[in-house]
């Protein structure tokens, strides 16, 4: 398993027609302040996450066959966002999953200890079967992670054991590479993109040697 260096935007376009079964869409999503960097054509405006956001978005759609999805990983700040970007690219918001940890994090109020993963289909979303899985994960980050937004390796299990068996799963933020461990040991072909020179090249083999 490899994580290739790349800009995800340019490396999704590179995909179009591929047939993947399914994108892991865990963006840099700028709540409470804007993205800034190589995606960020606009200096920083308060525009330019959104066009990111959705080109991404639009080539994510592109690289899928008829009934795959994107898995789009958000704050519930911006998912409403998310959600319409995505309707405006031709996917279709399908369902909302529900990641909650026992274990929880920063807030006033209240707080925090779920966030919501929200699944976009192109048309009509193919399922492994008809089972009775409920949309709730259980998991808890990891104690140590390898990168600061690494999720537990729980989640992409629960979500990918949903969809047909052996299909292509794209991870263009694959950070770390642990949605890649996950797809592969459940017998999918993977691949994974990350601009962060990193992890796309210190994290080369780091769940073994399958390709």
């Amino acid at each position: 398993m490899k994580v290739d260096l790349a800009d995800a935007q340019l490396w999704l376009q590179q995909r179009e027609g591929i047939g993947a079964q399914a994108v892991i869409y865990d963006p840099p999503y700028a709540v409470g302040t804007p993205v800034r960097g190589k995606e960020d054509g606009s200096a920083g405006s308060v525009y330019a996450p959104f066009g990111f956001l959705h080109e991404t978005l639009r080539a994510s759609r592109n690289a899928l066959k008829p009934g795959g999805v994107v898995f789009v990983f958000s704050d519930w700040r911006r998912m409403h966002d998310m959600a319409y970007m995505a309707s405006t690219v031709g996917l279709r918001p399908s369902t909302m999953v529900a990641w909650v940890r026992t274990r929880p994090g920063t807030g006033g109020m209240f707080r925090s200890a779920w966030d919501p993963i929200l699944v976009a289909s192109r048309g009509v979303p193919e399922s492994r079967d008809r089972a009775a899985i409920r949309n709730v994960i259980e998991a808890n980050y990891p104690t140590k992670r390898t990168h600061p937004y690494e999720k537990p390796e729980e989640v992409f299990t629960h979500l990918l054991s949903r969809l047909p068996e052996g299909g292509l799963i794209l991870d263009p933020f694959a950070g770390s590479g642990v949605s890649g461990k996950a797809a592969i040991d459940l017998g999918f072909e993977w691949e994974g993109a990350d601009i962060d020179p990193t992890f796309a090249i210190e994290h080369v083999g780091l769940y073994g040697s399958k390709p």
